[in-house]
């Protein structure tokens, strides 16, 4: 590797980590319950296929889904993986309807083989969003005056969790690998609360929990030929339950300055347990079939200091990829076609209740000239419906794009 092309990839990664850990992505008022709205563990090419992944093993993409898959990169590649994402949401409920457009940097990564059989990668991932704005608009009964005080009330969040990640994976006589994940989180949540009287000054609140720990995933895939050019692989990812550290502040705002106060309480936040299976059919340079299981052991995870506060989680995922000439000299034909759904419940729960999510999606892997490195485009069309008739009802369509980089970094060129 050059050392252009290292700098340029270190201040490339540290540039996109700053950008990242200071963006929201979010715009739901969902995202104010929880850690936020949890973000979608796939990139981009895999997303156009539904989100699959732990049974999902190929040389051309990073698949951050199961540390197993790493692996699979060939000798002397380096590659590179950069996504954004954008979406335009739609609100509405019994008194009227919003919509919104948000998007930025999503994730990046790298994976390179370290030696024979052994993958290793490193990358940044979101775990959650944070994004949400509504007003109130009450009256309150003055304690001192008989006459009714108009107040204005805003309450917005910001932030959310993202993870820092390496990992390492072996390839055992080509049909087992095994691999590890470990991940640094960390991340604001803030949620702000505006008082705005019809007489006087605004106050503003602002609470902010400052999470960070350590999250450990474990992966393993079989890779079963079926014949001439063809295998089935089958997934698996665990995931255990991990305690992470936290901080509380409480925050007012006084002139243009908060005056913060951090207190460590004696609160409990924990990650899940969660299990990841899958399966996926792959006919070389042809066709590409998955199916993917995730569950999420939320019920038994303490979030201030209480179990029960949050729901297991389920997440159903199905989609495919199809070439129809992987060597024509046509480009519309060595495009890779892409589609899936999923299927989701919420964690969170509102007065005991939640919501479910459905999506379709399709995608694109446009290859560039060198045949190796891809644009992927991945078009999502998602439903939250909340259990609660009268709560709102949320619509996304989200765009996101990313660019693989694959390329032989490592070899030596022989001088003539």
């Amino acid at each position: 590797m050059s050392k252009v092309k290292t700098v340029a990839f270190i201040v490339t990664f540290v540039l996109s980590t700053i950008i990242i850990n200071a963006q929201n992505y979010s715009d739901s008022p969902y995202s104010m319950y929880g850690y936020g709205k949890l973000a979608d563990k796939a990139f981009a090419a895999q997303r156009g296929m539904g989100g699959i992944g732990y049974g999902f093993r190929d040389n051309h993409y990073i698949n951050p889904m199961n540390p197993a898959s790493f692996s699979k990169v060939d000798s002397l590649t380096f590659m590179f993986d950069m996504g954004l994402t954008g979406n335009y949401a739609t609100f509405k409920d019994k008194t009227g309807s919003a919509s919104d457009w948000n998007g930025n940097v999503d994730y990046m990564a790298f994976q390179f083989r370290l030696l024979r059989g052994l993958g290793i990668g490193v990358g940044l991932e979101p775990f959650s969003y944070v994004g949400y704005s509504y007003n109130d608009n009450t009256y309150t009964q003055s304690s001192t005056e008989t006459d009714s005080v108009y107040v204005y009330r805003n309450f917005s969040g910001t932030g959310g969790l993202s993870k820092v990640y390496g990992a390492l994976s072996y390839n055992f006589f080509d049909r087992l690998a095994l691999g590890v994940k470990v991940s640094y989180m960390f991340g604001d949540n803030v949620k702000l609360k505006t008082i705005t009287p019809a007489i006087g000054y605004s106050s503003v609140y602002a609470d902010t929990l400052r999470s960070s720990g350590i999250t450990y995933d474990f992966g393993l895939q079989y890779v079963q030929p079926l014949g001439s050019r063809q295998t089935l692989v089958v997934g698996a990812v665990f995931s255990p339950k991990q305690e992470i550290n936290t901080r509380i502040a409480t925050s007012e705002l006084r002139g243009s300055v908060y005056d913060k106060n951090y207190t460590t309480t004696d609160s409990i936040f924990e990650i899940p347990m969660s299990i990841g299976i899958g399966a996926t059919y792959n006919k070389l340079n042809k066709t590409t079939l998955g199916i993917d299981a995730l569950y999420e052991k939320w019920a038994d995870a303490r979030f201030y200091n209480v179990t029960g506060a949050l729901a297991d989680r389920l997440k159903i995922s199905l989609g495919g990829e199809y070439i129809p000439d992987a060597n024509s000299g046509k480009l519309f034909s060595r495009i890779r076609y892409r589609a899936g759904l999923n299927y989701t419940n919420s964690y969170i729960r509102i007065g005991g209740e939640g919501y479910k999510m459905i999506g379709a999606n399709i995608g694109f892997g446009i290859p560039m000239v060198d045949r190796r490195s891809f644009i992927n485009l991945a078009l999502e069309y998602s439903r939250l419906i909340p259990d609660v008739s009268s709560y709102i009802t949320e619509q996304y369509f989200q765009l996101t794009l990313s660019y693989t980089f694959n390329q032989a970094w490592f070899l030596k060129q022989k001088i003539q």
